[in-house]
Order: structure tokens, then C-alpha cells, then sequence
């Protein structure tokens, strides 16, 4: 039975071949994008879940909200794990995880500068899972100044040597002994490291303020633990241990504070989440977002509809070529079921050829994608029996949703109406309104991608060509540059005597980077008059080389020996102060005591610029000078737009006259701060390749439809060319009931378009308005391509000879 089903199936494929290429060639096209979304999809959702404990494993989190200012950071304070797992039952341990910098490692002549280079507690790989080579898991970082390298890290440094019992040096200030070897991180974690140093190398580990927050803190809850059942303690655990604080800082109790409005509390991020639902400040790497999860598999989904109905509607329109098939077996006693089986099994064969063409197109087409995507995805089809079987259940359920409804229509023809002529009538009265439906429904799809990517794209636009209150245009940054020492400040200075060389910085952090954020007040205003500002560091040139400008005072000045004890600050800063001339005044940043409060003459106030991305509003900003031993490991150049390789090289040579063989690392960063942006970026791009192929697949099945239609009224065409139809009159008959469709798609369209673009411009403080003619542009392509696609079908009935359109049966 099977096999004669596949035989009718091949004949009716080799028969129709027009119509049997539209279907497997849109079904592979839609299943191809499919996949490739779904594997992006499935690599999202992975993350962290390898971890042996990783539904157990909880993120503290810690959220703040003083006098309108809002925060929310992935760290929290040195003791709140130990704390936790002292006094909460549920808590059964805890770790810690921090950076003090980016070094400079060092092992025999070997010299290379780190980013991955991290701290943690001992009992780091008790909560996570980190497959050990070499080494004890249990002891490797209990001791100070020891340290655990991934597998390629030792490969980097040591070759074959082994390294256990090594020393590496730190930035000529530390020696490391190598304690262990342990696997790379896989791609999908929310962190990754290089070297893992122990935590108690650092006396800060000790620190005991609640205020200060630094470390990631990690928990693992024992087995039947309920996070809500932490949660619910840990207002209590704030008004034990912060609330003292909050009053010795502040002067004012925490329930004053509380009572006004104000909130500090703790928050637990499940570690599975952390990755596609976390955009919090400190976060320790980029992480995805849901939102775009949700919007490709939406995609995705889309696609495969659009090409499902491709098939059901060119089947259902082909409905009357098969009538008599259909009058013949019912008359020769096949029964209904029967008839069902053999189309659903025409209709699951088309999916599996398509599945296999589908198949080529993804490994034709996956580099590219992993390229836009920024991911290294692959297909293990053998190593993995589960990819299989979904490949085949794919193609069955691809079979029986574009097959069903053709399925139950055909076999539903009673055989006397059939054998008497009546099929076509059938299959033209019954199923237009169906066909019409899908067909908008398609285009309907299409037109919500069409403005999804213009909406992406004008926002982009926005993004880049908004004015930040600051030049980032031919600025060079060199990083690391705090490991120079001493030898920062003569590096500088000699950079400042080319002439191609306009402003020289040395800051902390750069705008787009995290800025730590701490709590001042005027000197005269009470506690809770206090304002959480976010602070920068810089040297006397910062305004000069990011060109900002002062609304009033001025930038610090080599000239004022007092400026070590002032600050500037920025518009949005002294509204939030509420002070009307702010110049001269006092500011006083409050600490946990007395010790850690100090006072800053206010000297200036910095016009308004976009430190962060426009996902974020400008926040109050403080601006300091480095303390006398501090150096930032940021030296900003800004050079003159003639011949920048030359200045390029120029800085490259005075850095290893003062670096030696350390490598010299630099990044222009309009490029660098660009990349907060990515995610966008990315999206941006693949809604237009997908919306392209969306619109694609659609076309291909109206191509289909417009070659039907044409050919149901071929003899139409005819006496009506007989009777003095123009050429005009023709196209326009046959293009009408298309462009009908179109129109209608348009009206389904807009509003869900809307809404959909809505809600994603609301994650952008700063966003476009959505422009009306961004739906009418949508619109009025896909009709153009609707159009464009049937023409060739209309012309040519157009211009068919009328003597033979009259013969025709």
C-alpha cells in the first residue's frame, strides 16, 4: 500500500512538474529558514544548563531607588553569600566572583595582556560545574596567589610543559602558582574565564560593608529549596545589616528612607535566566535578550506557515484535475479514509524531498548565518539520534499541515458530481474564499516583516546619527594602559608633542562602559536629600578630548591645585540637586562612616551627554580627578583626519619605547561604542534577509495561483479579446482579484505591525516616532512585487491569440 502510494506520488510530481517546483522549492526555502532560526533558538535557550546544579544556582542581584534614581546590578556586597549560608537553612553554599583589573601576564619570555583573567572563592566549583584536568577542584584555590588556567590557556603559555606548580607573573607586581587546569567554558555560559585566581589573594574579600558592592555572588539552594522562601527573608536581612549602615551614612534611619519611597533590597536571578533575561548594570558579559528569542522563533514559525500554505493553496486550486481520479477509485470502492492516506502520503513525501533540499540549503547557507548571527552553530545529524528523529517528525509535521485540508477537500467529491463534469465547479466554488484567505494571511505576514524592518532600521539610524553631547569621531583608545605605571604620564606627554595628535586622556572607564554609581548630597541637605550619581575619573584633558561642553564653571585645570578636591558634574546631576547656580557649592559623597564621606567643591557643570546607550536616559554623572597614585587603563587620543595610519603608527612606537614588548591594544572608539548596539544590528539584518524570503516563498505560490487562475479562464480571455478587450483591459481583469488581496493583507497588517514595533521601541529611552509612511512604503511594495510577480502570467494570457483561447478545453 505504502509503496503504491509513493508511486502515484512520483507520477503526480513528474507530471506537474511547474507546480511540483513551486511547492518543493518554497517548502525547502521555508524549512530551511526554519531550522537555521530554530538553531539559533535552541542556543539561547542553552545556556548555563550544563551545569550539573543549574537548576539550583541563584545570582543575587541588587536593586535600589534613591530619590528617583533607579538601579539595578548583577553584584552585591563581599559578605552576603557567606551571611546567607550562615543564617538561611535553604542556602547550602555560596561563591564569589569578581575582576580587579586586566593584567599583564608574564612566563619566561612570553608576555600577553588578559581579559579573562578573574577572582573567585574556593568553593567556586562547588556551585559550578568546571571539568577538572589537572588539579584538586577542592584545594586548587584555597591558598593566595593561586591561580587555575583553562586547557587553551595553557597551551598558550606553556606548550607541552605541564604546568602544575608553574609561577606566572602578574603586571611585574605578583607571582601566581599554578593549582589546576580545567576545560574551556562552552560558548553558551553567561561567563568565561581564563585564569581563575583565588579570592583571598585580596584583602577587599574581607570587607564586611553592605554598602560596597562589588562581587558576583552565587548560591546554591539545597535540594527542595524555594527561592520565594529566600526572597521573603531578605528585607529583614537588609534592615539587619544595610539599615545600620544607611543611618550611619546618611544620618536618617532606613524606615525614613523606606517610608519616602526610597528601596534597597536583594533580588535572586535563577542561573538559566541570567542569559536571555538579565540587562542589568555590572553585567560580567553581553548577554542575549528574550525579546529577540521570541521575535525568531515568531520568524521562523512564519516562514513555514507562509510555505504550508503555498501547498495547500496550489493543491486545493489543482483540486479539479484530480476530480475525475478522485470519481474513478470512489466508483472502484476506495473508500474516503483511503483517499485521505494517499494524499496526506503525497503530501508528507513533498516534505521529506523538500526536507533533503532543505537540508543542503542549510549547510550551503550556515556560515553565512553563523557569521550574522555571531554564533558557531552546526547540525550533528549521526552524533546525535534526536536530531533525526526531529528532521523526520519535522517533514511529517510539514506533510500534515500543508496536506490536511487539500486531503479532506479532494476526498470529499462524490463521485456522480465528479464523472459528470461538476469537479471543476467544485473546486472553484468551494475553495476561493479559502484561497483568498491564505493568500492574504501570507502577504499579511510578509508586509508586518517589510515594516518591522524599516522600523529597525530608521531606529538604528537614530542611534547612530543622534547627537551624544560629545565627539566620538577619530578618537584611538589604548587599553591597559595602567599597567605602565608611573610611566603613563611621560607616554602621554610625548604623545602630545605630535602634531597630529590634538588631545590626549587618560580615564577609568569610557562612556558606554560601566560607571559606578554612589550616593552625594549638598553639603547643607540633610540624608535623605541625598542622589545616587554615577561616577567617571579622569585626568585635567577628558572635556577637551570628547569635546564636551560646560553649561556653566568650568572643565578641571592644571592651574588649580585645589581641583584634586573638586568635581564637575552634568546637567541632568544639578537638576537632581535642585540647586539653581550649583558653582562653588560643596557636594558631599556619603559613605558607610564618617571615614568614607567626603567633600567636593563643585567647579563646573558638563552640558548633558549620553555616557551610556540610548537604551538607558542620561543619569547624574560626578566627574573626579585620579587620585595622586591612581591611573586609568584608558588613554583616549584624539588625532586630526589626515593620514591616521601614520598617527596610528606613531602611537604604536612611543608605546613600546614605554611598554617594551607589551602589546600595544587599541580600538577607535566610535567602533567600540557602535557595539552597544549590536543585538540590534544583528536583528535589523536578519529581519531583512527573512523578510525578503518571507515575501519570496509568498510570491512563488501566487506565481502558481496566477498561472491557475489564468489558465480556469483561458477561454474568458478569449471572447473577451473577440469582443475588443484591450491588452490594458485583460491585465488589469486578471490583476485585479491580486491586488485585492494585497490590499486587504495591508489592513490585517498595520495594526498588528504597530503594536508589535511599539512595544519593542519602549526597550530605547531615546526612539523614532513610527511614521505613517513606513506602512504605506511596506504596503505599496509588496503590491508592486505581487504585481510584478503575476505579470508575466496576465501578459502573456493578454496576448494570447484569441482563435486558439477559443478552442481551448
Amino acid at each position: 500500500m505504502i509503496s503504491n502510494y509513493l508511486k502515484v506520488a512520483l507520477r503526480n510530481l513528474i507530471r506537474q512538474k511547474g507546480y511540483s517546483f513551486i511547492n518543493i522549492a518554497g517548502l525547502a526555502i521555508g524549512i530551511a529558514c526554519c531550522i537555521l532560526i530554530l538553531l539559533y533558538v535552541a542556543d539561547e535557550l542553552s545556556y548555563d544548563r550544563y551545569h550539573e546544579k543549574a537548576d539550583r544556582i541563584y545570582r543575587i542581584g541588587i536593586r535600589g531607588v534613591l530619590n528617583a534614581n533607579e538601579f539595578h546590578a548583577a553584584v552585591s556586597c563581599a559578605p552576603i553569600g557567606e551571611t546567607l549560608v550562615r543564617e538561611f537553612p535553604e542556602v547550602e553554599t555560596a561563591a564569589r566572583f569578581r575582576s580587579y583589573g586586566f593584567p599583564v601576564i608574564r612566563y619566561k619570555d612570553k608576555v600577553f595582556s588578559e581579559e579573562k583573567f578573574y577572582w573567585a572563592d574556593s568553593t567556586f566549583f562547588d556551585v559550578f560545574t568546571v571539568p577538572f584536568i589537572k588539579g584538586n577542584p577542592k584545594t586548587a584555590l584555597t591558598q593566595p596567589n593561586t591561580v587555575v588556567l583553562t586547557r587553551s590557556m595553557v597551551q598558550k603559555y606553556f606548550g607541552d610543559e605541564d604546568p602544575l606548580g608553574k609561577l606566572i607573573n602578574s603586571d611585574n607586581r605578583r607571582d601566581y602558582l599554578v593549582t589546576g587546569v580545567v576545560e574551556d567554558l562552552p560558548h553558551n555560559s553567561h561567563l568565561h574565564f581564563d585564569f581563575l585566581a583565588s579570592l583571598t589573594s585580596y584583602p577587599q574579600t574581607l570587607n564586611q560593608v553592605w554598602l560596597s558592592n562589588n562581587f558576583y555572588t552565587y548560591i546554591v539552594l539545597r535540594e527542595g529549596g524555594e527561592p520565594e522562601k529566600v526572597v521573603s527573608k531578605f528585607p529583614e536581612l537588609v534592615k539587619k545589616y544595610v539599615g545600620p549602615e544607611i543611618q550611619h551614612a546618611l544620618g536618617v534611619s532606613f524606615e525614613t528612607l523606606r517610608d519616602a519611597g526610597n528601596v534597597y533590597g536583594y533580588f535572586l536571578q535563577p542561573l538559566t535566566d541570567i542569559h536571555l533575561h538579565s540587562d542589568l548594570d555590572a553585567e560580567i558579559e553581553a548577554n542575549g535578550s528574550a525579546a529577540y528569542v521570541y521575535i525568531f522563533s515568531i520568524i521562523a514559525f512564519a516562514i513555514l506557515l507562509i510555505a504550508c500554505i503555498n501547498f495547500m493553496n496550489l493543491a486545493t486550486a489543482r483540486s479539479a484535475s484530480r476530480a475525475k481520479e478522485v470519481g474513478i477509485r470512489k466508483t472502484l470502492g476506495s473508500e474516503r479514509a483511503q483517499l485521505i492516506r494517499q494524499f496526506l502520503a503525497e503530501s508528507i513525501f513533498t516534505a521529506f524531498l523538500a526536507i533533503i533540499f532543505a537540508l543542503l540549503l542549510v549547510e550551503f547557507l550556515l556560515p553565512a548565518f553563523n557569521e550574522l548571527a555571531g554564533k558557531s552553530l552546526d547540525i550533528h545529524y549521526f552524533k546525535n539520534p534526536t536530531t533525526l528523529l526531529a528532521l523526520i517528525a519535522l517533514a511529517i509535521l510539514v506533510g500534515l499541515l500543508a496536506g490536511s485540508y487539500p486531503a479532506f477537500f479532494l476526498a470529499s467529491f462524490k463521485p456522480v458530481a465528479v464523472l459528470k463534469g461538476a469537479a471543476t465547479k467544485v473546486g472553484q466554488q468551494r475553495s476561493p474564499l479559502l484561497r483568498s484567505g491564505l493568500v492574504i494571511f501570507q502577504f499579511a505576514i510578509s508586509i508586518i516583516l517589510f515594516i518591522g524592518t524599516f522600523i529597525v532600521r530608521d531606529q538604528l539610524h537614530f542611534i547612530q546619527n543622534k547627537k551624544l553631547g560629545f565627539n566620538k569621531e577619530q578618537i584611538v583608545v589604548v587599553e591597559k594602559t595602567d599597567d605602565l605605571f608611573e610611566r603613563i604620564t611621560p607616554f602621554m606627554d610625548e604623545l602630545r608633542q605630535n602634531a597630529s595628535i590634538l588631545a590626549v586622556s587618560n580615564t577609568n572607564t569610557l562612556p558606554g562602559q560601566n560607571f559606578g554609581n554612589s550616593a552625594f548630597k549638598m553639603a547643607d541637605a540633610g540624608g535623605e536629600e541625598s542622589h545616587l550619581f554615577w561616577n567617571l575619573r579622569s585626568d585635567y584633558d577628558f572635556a577637551t578630548a570628547y569635546q564636551i561642553e560646560m553649561t556653566a564653571g568650568r572643565f578641571f585645570s592644571r592651574e588649580w591645585s585645589t581641583d584634586s578636591s573638586a568635581v564637575v558634574i552634568n546637567e541632568t546631576a544639578a537638576n537632581a540637586l535642585g540647586v539653581s547656580d550649583p558653582v562653588g557649592k560643596t557636594l558631599v559623597q556619603t559613605g558607610a562612616g564618617p571615614a568614607t564621606s567626603q567633600s567636593y567643591t563643585i567647579v563646573g557643570v558638563a552640558k548633558d551627554f549620553h555616557f551610556e546607550s540610548l537604551h538607558q536616559k542620561i543619569r547624574p554623572l560626578t566627574i573626579r580627578l585620579f587620585n595622586r597614585d591612581n591611573r586609568g587603563r584608558y588613554v583616549s587620543v584624539r588625532v586630526a583626519a589626515e593620514d591616521i595610519p601614520s598617527t596610528l603608527s606613531t602611537i604604536e612606537k612611543t608605546w613600546h619605547k614605554f611598554a617594551g614588548n607589551q602589546a600595544f591594544e587599541y580600538v577607535f572608539f566610535d567602533q567600540e561604542f557602535g557595539r552597544l548596539y549590536e543585538a540590534e544590528q544583528r536583528t535589523g539584518k536578519i529581519l531583512t534577509i527573512f523578510s525578503g524570503l518571507a515575501i519570496f516563498i509568498a510570491c512563488l505560490g501566487l506565481l502558481g495561483l496566477a498561472s491557475f487562475t489564468t489558465e480556469q479562464r483561458t477561454k474568458e480571455i478569449g471572447i473577451r479579446k473577440v469582443l475588443g478587450a484591450s491588452l490594458a483591459n485583460v491585465v488589469l481583469l486578471l490583476s485585479k482579484e491580486f491586488t485585492k488581496w494585497v490590499l486587504i493583507a495591508n489592513i490585517v497588517a498595520w495594526p498588528v505591525a504597530y503594536y508589535l514595533m511599539s512595544s519593542w521601541l519602549q526597550n530605547f529611552a531615546y526612539r523614532v516616532n513610527i511614521q505613517a509612511w513606513i506602512f504605506l512604503a511596506a504596503g505599496i511594495l509588496a503590491l508592486i512585487i505581487a504585481l510584478f510577480t503575476v505579470s508575466y502570467q496576465t501578459i502573456r494570457a493578454a496576448l494570447s491569440n484569441p482563435v486558439v483561447a477559443l478552442r481551448y478545453e
